[in-house]
């Protein structure tokens, strides 16, 4: 028992947020039993629901069973608000104030929560914890736990710009269209929900990726194809709209005749959209002369007559499909030019 009283132990109270110093202007360490008790005292008349009371009050209660056994003396850290790196440097500044005054061997910590317990690191550094103290009231333990749970997950993501557009990203879009449109708007987020499923289920996200590589990239350097761009956009956005507009007018009809109206009244929009982002990506670069321009341009214009051409006869089973044929004889007509534009190029 004698060889046992030899030993010296610690008993540490952490309050990493320094709500002690913040409510009772008291800084750390406070040292020693009737110190630890007045700073209590003075944290419950503040705030008679702060966590880090019973803290206190459990740090002496173990150092008064501990000093039966062994040499025992009880100190309470305090960090900093702004916890992080700030808190823990003081914690360890006072932490060493301490043990110069109570050069102990072995440190039982006592703490209120989770948030406290991530400074364990620190307080081992100096020295051993024989064992830890959690002091939490029963009735909040499992919501704390919760709590933590969900600051970390919160933390994590807003770190990793990923899980940032994931998490944060898409709910925000989610509330500006409902915002915007109202319960209208639902139909606008299922349909972007729907082709965020898209993209991921046949790993497209490279390809949308280069394209807004390339729009900032345009903006910067190349500010005619930038323009075409937005153009390209606007023709796109407008074939979108103008084929909505005509295939609520077949509605009632079948799947084809659906997709026919809806192709028939924007082939050529989207066209003109992806001729004109093409010319703006391509004009005026080394890569590609002006003639290869027009020849991919002379390709895109004869693939769009004949898909508007067998669109219409779907439409319209009463045309002759002596016209259909003749769509695709010019398409094959434009097809040829634009191969002879690219050999002779």
């Amino acid at each position: 028992m004698s060889e046992e009283k030899k030993d010296k132990i610690l008993i540490l109270s952490v309050d990493r947020d320094n709500d002690i110093g913040e409510k009772t202007n008291v800084d750390g360490p406070i040292i020693g039993k009737d110190n630890i008790l007045k700073a209590a005292t003075e944290l419950g008349v503040a705030d008679p629901e702060d966590s880090d009371l019973n803290a206190l009050f459990q740090a002496v209660r173990v150092l008064e069973e501990v000093s039966k056994q062994y040499n025992a003396q009880v100190a309470a850290v305090t960090g900093h608000k702004n916890i992080g790196i700030q808190s823990d440097k003081k914690i360890s500044e006072q932490i060493d104030l301490v043990l110069r005054k109570f050069p102990a061997d072995y440190a039982i910590l006592v703490t209120d929560g989770t948030e406290d317990e991530q400074i364990i690191p620190i307080v081992q550094s100096k020295l051993p914890i024989l064992s830890i103290k959690r002091v939490i009231v029963k009735q909040s333990e499992q919501l704390e736990s919760t709590y933590y749970k969900i600051k970390d997950f919160i933390t994590e993501s807003l770190e990793n710009p990923k899980f940032a557009r994931l998490v944060f990203g898409l709910p925000a879009i989610v509330l500006i269209l409902y915002a915007l449109f109202g319960a209208e708007g639902w139909r606008v987020i299922v349909g972007i929900f729907g082709i965020y499923l898209f993209i991921k289920g046949f790993k497209l996200e490279k390809y949308f990726s280069s394209v807004a590589d390339e729009l900032s990239s345009s903006l910067t350097r190349r500010r005619f194809a930038f323009f075409m761009y937005i153009v390209a956009i606007a023709f796109a956005v407008f074939a979108t709209y103008r084929g909505y507009e005509v295939m609520l007018n077949w509605l009632n009809t079948g799947f084809f005749e659906i997709a026919s109206s809806f192709v028939s009244a924007s082939i050529y929009f989207y066209f003109l959209a992806a001729a004109v982002a093409w010319t703006g990506r391509n004009i005026g670069t080394k890569k590609r002369r002006a003639r290869d321009v027009a020849a991919v341009v002379i390709f895109g214009l004869a693939v769009s007559i004949v898909i508007n051409s067998a669109a219409q006869l779907i439409l319209e089973p009463s045309l002759s499909i002596f016209s259909f044929i003749v769509s695709i004889m010019f398409g094959f007509l434009l097809l040829f030019m634009a191969l002879m534009i690219e050999w002779k190029s």
